[in-house]
């Protein structure tokens, strides 16, 4: 079936990286870092640290109230992408 070629190629192909704009686009907090050391820049830890100091508040308040029944605690995951103006995102 056509579905059966089609997902393993996405799928290799999300898995290899992703360029954006000529710039490499990293999939996990260690290549972000890494990807900054190799340029000697701090591009992707500057954008990781600007979310992280967004969603901090979040996390005080949560760690203030009973979460309801039922909750599941997400998993820790940063998307990261580059915006039209080159500059880092992370979320």
């Amino acid at each position: 079936m056509k579905h059966d070629v089609i997902l393993p190629s996405v799928k290799t192909r999300m898995r290899d990286g992703t360029i954006k704009y000529g710039i490499k686009v990293p999939r996990t907090v260690a290549k972000a870092k890494q990807l900054d050391q190799e340029n000697n820049d701090r591009l992707w830890q500057d954008a990781i640290a600007l979310e992280m100091e967004t969603i901090l508040p979040a996390f005080d308040i949560y760690d203030r109230v009973r979460p309801p029944l039922g909750f599941d605690k997400s998993s820790d995951h940063i998307v990261f992408d580059v915006k039209m103006d080159f500059t880092r995102k992370a979320r």
